[in-house]
This record gives C-alpha cells, structure tokens and sequence, in this order.
C-alpha cells in the first residue's frame, strides 16, 4: 500500500467497480461513444484475470483508477475524477501499472489516447514515445524498458542517450502547454532577463546540443553550422521559430537519437572532441567532454526555458521537468 499526502494507492477489488465505472463516464476527454460499451464483467476480467488494477483513494472515495493488460502488455485503462486533477494521481497509477507490466517480462508497454487532448500531452511528457495514428481519432504510444547501463566506463551511450531523448520529451510537453497559453505566441520572443536568448533560441539551442554531443561522440561529422549532422538528409537542420517549427526541431532531433547504437560510442571516452563556446574553443576527452560540457549546456538551456515560462504564467515546476516528482496541489 502506498500513500502519497492523505491519498492511498492499493489493488482494485470488485467493490470498487461501481466507482470505477462512474469516473470513466464523467471524464470530459476520451469519453466513450457509447456509455454500454464498457461493462462490469470487462471491470472484473482487469482485477485478477487477463489484467490488474489499482486505485487512489482518498478517505474512503475512489478518486482514480488504471488497468494493465498482462497478456497485451498494454494500459487498459487510465482515468482520473475530472475534480481530483492536478494532484499527481495519474502519474502514480501510471507508475503502478508500467511497474507490475514490467515485472510480468515484457520489454515494451503500448496504450492508445485521443489525440491533441490532456492525455496524449501527458503520455508523452511521462518519458513514452509518441508512435502512428489510430483510426484518425487515436495517437499510439509506446515505452520501452530501460537498458541496463553497460559495464564499460568507456561506453557514453546511456549517459548520453537517453537522458537527451527524455529530456527533450519533457521540453516538448512544457512547449505543449505554452503554445495552448492565451500568450501563447508572445511567449516565444520573452526572455528570462534582457539580454538573455529568448524562449524560442533557448529551446533550438537545447535540442541542437543533444546533437552536438551525440553527433562526434558516435563518429558523425557535423554540418558547418553545427546544428546537425553533415548526412542529414534536412536543409541543414533549419526549422521556423514557431511552436510548429521547434516541434518539428525536436522530433527530428529525436529521430537522429533513436538511430543511434550503443556500438558507435565505443571508445569515445577517451577519444579527443572539439566544440565551439561563444568565442572559445573547447577540446577535451569525450568523458567530460559530454559530463563536464554538453551536458551541463544543454540542462542550462532546457532549465532557462522552463524558468521563462514559469515567468510568464504557465503553471509548471519539477515535476514538469523530471517526470519523477509527483506534489499534491493545495
């Protein structure tokens, strides 16, 4: 049994399917066409049948719930009391489901969501990757067990990698949220202080160092500009400066990432890396070269982003930014 402030997330039991049923049919997004299309005997096959369930309670009332499907490999069910949002319950259910799908062996964990709704914003700021449409309605979404970490020092792939790849997720999600701000379009010329680059450079720059370190390390010539690699098959890289084109900035960032292998980075620990910063020229071994350098840029990059629109209204904080912190909202 876990509890988190006066809420309490324990297995899903046949008394609480009524409860259940009642929350799925009061959600305002992805709500169900035809209200009999669910029925209690699919609520009871999710409890110790082809699936689990769990539920949040607070002082006796259910305010959420999530299934997984074990034979699937996949999220049922995820919903929360359209009053009850906001205090971190979803990510905890999720959290509950993936652990136990998981722990039955399977290396990729699926569900499917309304597209262009608060659900697909927030699968995709919780680290999954945003795959094919579903019948023109539905976005499918997928998240890959982790890889241990390779027992080779000399080996930067997983802390290079993958810490890019989610970290640009969560830079997408928070631009996500600004782009659906009333302020929206301003926000992408505000900056945390005059001088300071603005939002729109602050989140280029940020997914241009993913690049910038992956690139050399994994054996790439960048392109003259060094935004991208020489191969890339872009007009060098250049996307608007709009929340479309940093979008598309991202995604292509991303593309450039999850082609990349554990095997290319073989020995770039030791292996000598130049970079331009400001008006230096930076050389150094690839291990600080990424820990000491890239790393530490593009954090300062992502980090300033997420202060200007902080500034600027949009309620977000670090559970925005990581993923992992889940507070209760007064």
């Amino acid at each position: 049994m876990n509890t988190t402030s006066t809420l309490t997330f324990r297995l899903a039991t046949v008394a609480d399917i009524g409860a259940m049923s009642a929350i799925r049919l009061a959600v305002t997004e992805n709500r169900l066409r035809d209200a009999g299309r669910i029925t209690s005997a699919m609520y009871r096959d999710y409890l110790d049948g082809v699936g689990r369930s769990w539920v949040c309670e607070d002082d006796g009332v259910i305010a959420g719930f999530a299934s997984a499907d074990r034979a699937q490999g996949s999220i049922w069910a995820l919903f929360i009391d359209p009053a009850r949002e906001g205090q971190g319950i979803g990510k905890r259910l999720l959290a509950l489901a993936v652990e136990d799908l998981f722990a039955q062996g399977h290396e990729q964990i699926v569900l499917s969501t309304g597209a262009d709704t608060r659900a697909d914003i927030f699968y995709e700021s919780q680290g999954w990757e945003r795959g094919k449409m579903k019948d023109d309605i539905e976005v499918q979404y997928s998240l890959q067990r982790l890889r241990e970490a390779p027992a080779s020092t000399d080996n930067l792939y997983e802390a290079s990698v993958p810490v890019f790849r989610r970290y640009l997720g969560r830079l997408r999600a928070m631009l996500a949220l600004a782009e659906a701000h009333p302020q929206g379009p301003a926000l992408l010329d505000a900056r945390l202080a005059p001088g300071m680059l603005t939002l729109a450079v602050q989140a280029e720059v940020a997914a241009n160092f993913a690049v910038r370190a992956c690139a050399p390390l994994a054996g790439s010539t960048l392109s003259d500009s060094g935004a991208f690699p020489a191969s890339a098959l872009r007009d060098s890289g250049k996307f608007p400066a709009t929340y479309k084109g940093l979008g598309q900035r991202i995604d292509f960032v991303l593309g450039f990432l999850n082609a990349l292998t554990p095997a290319q980075f073989d020995g770039a620990a030791s292996r000598m890396f130049s970079d331009r910063a400001g008006e230096a020229l930076v050389t150094l071994p690839g291990q600080p070269f990424l820990l000491q350098y890239a790393l530490p840029n593009f954090f300062f990059h992502l980090t300033t982003a997420c202060a200007i629109l902080r500034q600027n209204g949009i309620a977000i904080g670090k559970a925005d930014f990581d993923g992992f912190h889940v507070y209760t909202r007064t």
